[in-house]
């Protein structure tokens, strides 16, 4: 597959974000309190100003003890460059003047910025792929609105948007390699997804649908579970819960339980400190051996190389804005 020297491209990781240092959590916070996309506080734009900041200042104390218990920041910005780079040297074959930006959602770089940078730099053809296998309005949608939004100010542009791989053979096949090389012959097979309100699921979202699918296809036939974590709020969330549903696995079985965080593709709060650390403070300490969790893709090349036939099968069709 050839390219013209015209179609250089630009690929924009879109990620979550997440603190930089410990003195970081607060801003982190008031970022994402204040997307009226995924949270909709009383009041309008003024009021969800008003309580964003006084969520955030108030969680802000505590939040920053997780996180200084996982090394004092998030590992997401670190590991998301590590792909970035992985993808450029997978993609060179076919682009070869193809470069890799970061944009967070909730954090720096923002997604903004990552644009700016890229059309600075002469690129014109870009490729936006969400570091989120399934697309959820809250991630994935999210992160588009605020791409949306920075593109308004440049003509000219052509476009291409990823917005979903929860299904795609390669993405599938390495989680099945991570599976097998981790997993025991008689554990129980258990996967956890970030969760989110009921209301989106019932507002017709897909996140929840298309989870079960990847874990689907991931088991590869095995018997599986499938939990949702990391609630906040006083909403109806999907369930079941990932700690009780640990805990019930753990009393009906004997096996041991082996974990695997399905929304997730690197390391970060989710993992490190509600799996590795919360997860079994809230379990019998009895039961905490019984608990293994399967390692993320972080830097793995081969995931790498999974991106980057996702972009290459994307830029195809893209549509010029």
């Amino acid at each position: 597959m050839s390219h013209a020297a015209d179609d250089k491209l630009a690929v924009i990781l879109l990620a979550m974000g997440g603190p930089n240092s410990p003195d970081d959590v607060r801003r982190y916070l008031l970022n994402i309190f204040s997307d009226r996309s995924i949270i909709r506080l009383p009041g309008g734009r003024f009021g969800q100003a008003l309580l964003a900041r006084l969520i955030s200042s108030r969680r802000s104390a505590k939040v920053r003890k997780h996180y200084e218990m996982i090394g004092g920041a998030s590992p997401l910005l670190k590991w998301t460059q590590a792909q970035a780079a992985n993808i450029e040297r997978v993609l060179r074959d076919d682009f070869p003047d193809v470069k890799c930006y970061v944009g967070m959602r909730y954090f720096d770089p923002d997604i903004p910025s990552a644009i700016e940078q890229a059309l600075s730099e002469g690129y014109r053809r870009l490729c936006f792929l969400p570091m989120y296998p399934q697309y959820c309005r809250a991630t994935t949608g999210s992160a588009f609105t605020a791409t949306g939004d920075a593109l308004g100010r440049y003509p000219n542009i052509t476009t291409a948007f990823v917005e979903t791989f929860h299904d795609h053979s390669g993405y599938v096949q390495l989680l099945k390699d991570y599976i097998n090389a981790n997993i025991g012959p008689n554990d129980t097979l258990l996967f956890t997804a970030h969760s989110l309100p009921k209301t989106f699921v019932d507002e017709g979202d897909p996140y929840v649908d298309q989870t079960k699918r990847t874990a689907s296809l991931a088991a590869n036939e095995r018997p599986f579970h499938l939990s949702f974590q990391s609630r906040s709020g006083p909403v109806e969330w999907v369930g079941p819960e990932t700690v009780s549903e640990v805990g019930r696995l753990l009393r009906e079985s004997d096996n041991d339980l082996f974990i695997v965080p399905i929304s997730f593709l690197c390391d970060h709060i989710e993992t490190l400190y509600e799996i590795d650390i919360e997860l079994k403070e809230l379990i019998p300490e009895s039961d905490r051996k019984r608990i293994k969790r399967m390692p993320m893709f972080n830097d793995d090349h081969r995931f790498g190389s999974v991106l980057a036939d996702i972009v290459r099968q994307k830029v195809g069709a893209s549509v010029s804005s």
